[in-house]
């Protein structure tokens, strides 16, 4: 009861879509935990990871010119407030649950964000379903619920949407010469949205799908000229 309790009165999470590209996270630990974060955040910014060693898979992803993961090899019982200067996330992966805490408590103190690995923090990584340009984040309090969601949305999310995706983005550019009121280029979007024939095409052709999602956008022109006419 006590943890339905804490749960429930927890300030929720914001969801959101950060660019971490000129953004430095900063990780205690070099073992499999450091690691897995560093696997995860170097795919979208630079990664500093402080330990006295390091695992192998660590140093490989170190190595990978295609990640920007810096490997500082110290004494973190030290005076590892140096080590957060500059820091925008930081993550303690150390062993030492009481080193961590003291991490923590001095990110805060410096107003850093800081993701736990035991328990709650300021950032939850969430589980991630990358679908081309299309991103979902899925957190919740049971990993079990949050697995089987992945897993259903994984069979929903077929190419199909990642074409549909495409097309969209290419319509939008156009509508934004040619349709100048915001609401008419948002409607065209929502038509081609609910035509089941160009999702049909989508698997047939490309192409196809394109130029039967512009028709929709041809014949806004030409009401809109029409309109125009009439006095």
């Amino acid at each position: 009861m006590a943890e339905q309790i804490d749960i429930e009165s927890r300030r929720p999470h914001i969801p959101l879509f950060l660019d971490l590209t000129a953004r430095l996270v900063v990780i205690f630990g070099g073992g499999a935990v450091g690691e897995r974060k560093a696997r995860l955040f170097s795919q979208y910014g630079p990664v500093r990871v402080l330990s006295r060693i390091f695992s192998s898979g660590l140093q490989d992803l170190a190595a990978d010119p295609q990640r920007q993961i810096e490997l500082v090899e110290c004494d973190l019982t030290c005076d590892f407030g140096n080590y957060l200067l500059g820091a925008f996330i930081v993550i303690p992966a150390t062993s030492d649950s009481k080193l961590n805490r003291a991490i923590e408590m001095e990110a805060r103190s410096r107003k850093i964000l800081v993701n736990k690995v035991e328990g709650v923090g300021d950032v939850v990584v969430p589980s991630i379903l990358q679908r081309g340009s299309i991103a979902i984040a899925i957190s919740t309090q049971s990993p079990g619920l949050t697995k089987y969601l992945r897993m259903r949305l994984e069979e929903e999310l077929t190419e199909n949407y990642q074409d549909m995706a495409r097309l969209l983005s290419e319509i939008r550019v156009e509508n934004k010469e040619i349709v100048p009121l915001q609401k008419d280029r948002a409607r065209i979007v929502w038509e081609i949205l609910l035509d089941d024939e160009v999702w049909r095409l989508l698997l047939v052709s490309y192409e196809k799908a394109y130029m039967r999602a512009r028709s929709h956008v041809c014949f806004d022109e030409r009401d809109s000229l029409d309109a125009g006419d009439t006095p």
